[in-house]
């Protein structure tokens, strides 16, 4: 596979990722409430910060890919913006996604995948369950299933936040320099 057109591929993966997170993370939100009154301002802000974050991840991993510098890295910053409000709940998952993205063994990103959406699942766990004379809707079932693939899938692509970069690739020109594949 060309190294060409990695960063603009993998943008348009995180794109359509992005989403299909905030797709289903708004039809969770449904399921949880017992008085669903959305606005379309509230949807159009939580799809735009969920596109921004995997806009920026996206760009990442088409940056790492493809061998350009790791400046590259800092792209989802902006897209931390989603976890200043009620997207608080999901800083677990994306804490356990950098560690992810940073591990080799399979029973260690298992472990750290489970306490990072566990962490994240305890929230709305505890709410729902505070409520002692309310007895849970039959939707809050199904809005966990889609949490809990929300919570799995933010743990996915935040970890190539993480991952380690290639070694930049030297030409024979200049052995001083590294040349990026592919440039800026």
């Amino acid at each position: 596979m060309s190294r060409r057109g990695e960063l603009g591929r993998s943008v348009l993966l995180f794109v359509g990722f992005g989403f299909g997170w905030a797709v289903a993370a708004r039809l969770f939100m449904r399921f949880f409430s017992d008085d669903p009154s959305f606005t379309l301002q509230g949807t159009g802000m939580i799809v735009g910060l969920v596109l921004l974050e995997f806009i920026g991840l996206g760009a990442v991993r088409g940056a790492r890919r493809s061998g350009r510098t790791r400046w590259w890295r800092l792209a989802p910053v902006p897209g931390l913006l989603l976890y200043f409000s009620l997207g608080m709940v999901f800083v677990p998952c994306v804490v356990a996604g950098l560690v992810v993205g940073r591990c080799r063994r399979a029973p260690v990103i298992g472990l750290v995948t489970l306490v990072g959406v566990a962490g994240s699942i305890a929230v709305p766990v505890v709410l729902m369950l505070g409520d002692s004379g309310i007895p849970m809707a039959p939707t809050f079932f199904a809005g966990m299933v889609l949490y809990v693939a929300c919570c799995l899938g933010l743990v996915a692509a935040s970890s190539e936040w993480s991952r380690p970069w290639r070694r930049p690739i030297r030409t024979s020109e200049s052995p001083q320099q590294p040349a990026y594949a592919g440039g800026l």
